[in-house]
């Protein structure tokens, strides 16, 4: 039972003295003033053109930036305080794809290898012509949310009970978000904005994050959805060519800011201050994304280079296109799907061991397969901008 000071919340009281409650009635907010985000604003659309420009003309993106989606997981799942590494996620999806049981997987990698699917899922609904809708967002939290930790947490389903913001540890709210009752007409109103709020769309993006995150409609995973929506959105509008953007890394670096802000927005109506902050984001974010991307595409021509002298056969685009797709895999399920003889593919990977392009974490035994690592890819993908 809620009281103006305390919340008791499964036998364990909350301190909410100084909980920021949603702003009934405050959304959609005033036009945001222009003037004031003006230059946040215009930089973040310059850098934001400069990335997509660079997409445009980066053959295969797909496969280029398909570890990056990856890593921008597990960051944002960092962020709620799932901790997993980038090669934990990669060795749990190889095992998949291989159709190999990976033994005991700790939650933690399972949630954030979801985030990822997530993300492909809605973004393969989208390229099937459906827009961003609640219909959208749902299927994204039900795949997020499918297995482990979450899956008791009602996935794809909106929540039935009073959410909380807060500290656990220290047993404090922080943030009440609007309340189960009120939740329908709130999504609603979003969507509504979403499609049809007249302002620019880097600006409609920021809000609708905020108000997504605001809301927190589900029991869990929120923070996970409303970052994985900021992409879409922007491809949505048609600001970036393809979904390819992760801003995670900023909001992690920045979380306590990030956090401050968007509970501002309740406390005081200050909508131009995330605006700002979270334009500032954009720019910065688009700008490493540029650094990251542009390091991949010449390792990619460096590694086109080296597995031509070592393979000595036609098919060694094959495995240059493999390596950057699955950075950690297992060699027949490489030899399955790869381009060329099996014969031939079979003894691509022991000539890369042998020659220290890819390195082994299980070594073959008998007819089992062995598993291995593109490590200097892995090098690039975890450093930190």
């Amino acid at each position: 039972m809620a009281t103006a000071q305390t919340l008791v919340i499964n036998n364990t009281t909350y301190d909410c003295s100084k909980a920021v409650r949603y702003h009934y009635g405050g959304f959609p907010p005033l036009p945001i003033d222009v003037n004031a985000v003006f230059e946040p604003l215009t930089e973040a659309l310059q850098q934001l053109t400069r990335y997509d420009e660079k997409l445009k003309y980066l053959q295969n993106s797909e496969l280029l930036l398909a570890p990056l989606r990856q890593r921008d997981a597990v960051v944002s799942s960092r962020m709620e305080g799932t901790i997993s590494t980038l090669e934990e996620v990669l060795r749990l999806e190889a095992s998949e794809n291989a159709k190999r049981q990976e033994g005991a997987v700790r939650n933690e990698t399972m949630e954030v290898a979801l985030y990822a699917r997530a993300l492909r899922q809605a973004e393969t609904e989208m390229r099937n012509g459906h827009p961003i809708s609640e219909v959208l967002i749902k299927n994204a939290h039900h795949t997020l949310l499918s297995a482990g930790r979450g899956a008791k947490q009602r996935p794809g389903q909106y929540k039935e009970e009073q959410n909380y913001v807060g500290d656990k540890a220290q047993r404090r709210v922080d943030f009440i978000p609007i309340s189960p009752n009120d939740l329908p007409d709130g999504m609603s109103e979003l969507i509504n904005f979403v499609r049809h709020d007249p302002q620019h769309t880097l600006i409609r993006t920021a809000i609708a994050h905020a108000e997504f995150e605001a809301l927190h409609p589900f029991e869990d995973g929120n923070g996970r959805v409303g970052r994985m929506l900021i992409p879409l959105l922007l491809w949505e509008c048609k600001v970036l060519s393809a979904p390819h953007f992760f801003v995670s890394d900023f909001f992690e670096r920045n979380k306590d800011e990030y956090i401050a802000r968007l509970r501002e927005i309740s406390a005081s109506n200050d909508w131009s201050s995330w605006c700002a902050f979270f334009l500032t984001g954009l720019s910065v974010q688009a700008a490493n994304n540029i650094d990251t991307v542009g390091q991949i595409q010449v390792h990619y021509e460096k590694t086109r280079e080296r597995f031509r002298e070592v393979l000595k056969s036609q098919y060694f685009h094959s495995a240059v296109d493999y390596v950057f797709n699955y950075p950690v895999f297992w060699n027949n399920h490489f030899v399955e799907v790869a381009e060329g003889p099996k014969s031939t593919l079979r003894n691509f990977t022991p000539k890369l061991v042998k020659e220290g392009l890819i390195q082994t974490i299980i070594a073959p035994s008998g007819r089992a397969p062995g598993l291995y690592a593109y490590s200097s890819l892995l090098q690039i993908l975890n450093n930190e901008n």
